[in-house]
């Protein structure tokens, strides 16, 4: 019976760390974003849709692109919006003629968004846990405890992998240019040479910032410096819809 405790708690412990830590870890707890005008409601996947609908229709790739991406995180199963995305994307690439661009890779299988992906995970690591440590209380047969425990460690490594992708937002969070043409050159302080040139609608990361100026990621690799007014933060994105299309 001692031993039985012994496994069992320190698994349902983790299972508690995971259900408790891993959702408040998530950016912005895991919920949706926000609009952070003064006390507007929160901007939900519809309203950021048909805001980005508006500006494909205008003839914007750039905001469209990144109103789409933000409604996608909130609802990633959204056929309509997953369609008008690949639309304004592909405006995008029509207009400066490249496809390289910096997107956030799509996992296979049934698309969740952060949020219940961390839900998942620490459900996941919740049930293994019980499952595992009520076959060692009776004594159950060897292969439900396994069982058990195989899926407590799905869902930590399924939370460490989720953690990690929240840090790599907050460090390098996802942006979109939402200007014509946007120069990406090296720092005042910096050798001078030849600028990079990105169109509007291209996705990337950030990194640095001085002053008016924030470092452009491509692929994991930083390539210059730009203007932080020509680009819209994904997560911000909410920030930008207009009030006749937020609730």
């Amino acid at each position: 019976m001692k031993q039985a405790w012994g496994a069992l708690g320190p698994a349902i412990a983790i299972a508690l760390v995971t259900v408790v830590a891993g959702p408040a870890s998530a950016p912005n707890g895991g919920r949706e974003p926000r609009a952070e005008v003064g006390r507007e409601p929160r901007v939900d996947a519809a309203a950021l849709f048909n805001a980005g609908t508006d500006a494909l229709s205008r003839g914007d790739p750039g905001r469209s692109v990144a109103f789409l991406l933000a409604a996608q995180r909130i609802d990633p199963r959204a056929q309509d919006v997953r369609a008008n995305l690949a639309i304004a994307r592909a405006r995008a690439e029509a207009t400066q003629g490249s496809g390289e661009r910096e997107r956030t890779p799509q996992s296979p299988g049934i698309a969740l968004s952060t949020g219940e992906a961390w839900w998942v995970a620490a459900l996941l690591a919740l049930a293994g846990a019980l499952t595992g440590g009520l076959a060692a209380l009776r004594r159950a047969r060897r292969g439900l405890f396994v069982g058990g425990t195989v899926v407590l460690a799905l869902g930590v490594l399924a939370s460490g992998w989720l953690l990690l992708r929240a840090r790599e937002e907050r460090r390098h969070p996802e942006a979109v240019v939402v200007v014509p043409v946007l120069e990406v050159g090296p720092a005042p302080d910096e050798q001078p040479r030849s600028p990079y040139l990105l169109g509007a609608g291209e996705e990337v990361r950030l990194g640095r910032t001085r002053g008016g100026l924030v470092e452009i990621r491509v692929s994991g690799n930083a390539i210059g410096w730009a203007r932080r007014s020509g680009l819209w933060r994904v997560a911000d994105a909410a920030r930008y819809t207009p009030p006749s299309v937020s609730r």
